[in-house]
């Protein structure tokens, strides 16, 4: 197979979406950052539970602050975007909330908000911008909410 390649002599990007591995999310969080947050060009690395996997290094050189400092370093980006979801088995799953959508929610704005001061303190002037993949009708869709 064979395709155009439309990045020929292209090295520069807007943003790094980190996000979870989760095959459940990663169209949906493609189709945010395309459609919501206005970003035709990215880095998209994915890890278990995205801010979590940024919260449990240990230096800058483990995996996920690379998946960070690469797109920094070698693309140029100036914006990151984290991506974190309800469910998410990397922190147990929602069951780990007994059924309390809110908790688990404000768990996840809460990881992901260190997440962010982890990564301002290795990349300061970056803009972060942080996601909440919540389920709603039922679990029939997914709402990314921004985080503050």
């Amino acid at each position: 197979m064979k395709v155009d390649f439309k990045f020929k002599d292209v090295h520069n990007c807007e943003a790094v979406v980190l996000a979870c591995i989760d095959f459940r999310f990663w169209k949906e969080t493609m189709k945010f950052a395309e459609e919501e947050l206005g970003i035709k060009s990215y880095d998209f690395p994915k890890l278990p539970g995205a801010a979590k996997s940024i919260n449990d290094c240990l230096s800058e050189v483990d995996v996920a602050m690379k998946c960070i400092g690469v797109p920094c370093d070698l693309h140029h980006v100036e914006k990151i975007v984290i991506v974190n979801h309800a469910d998410c088995g990397a922190y147990g799953g929602s069951s780990q909330f007994k059924g309390d959508l809110e908790a688990e929610q404000k768990f996840h704005e809460g990881e992901l908000k260190r997440a962010k001061e982890k990564i301002l303190a290795q990349y300061p002037g970056k803009e972060v911008i942080l996601a909440y993949a919540k389920l709603v009708d039922g679990g029939e869709s997914v709402e990314f909410l921004r985080v503050d």
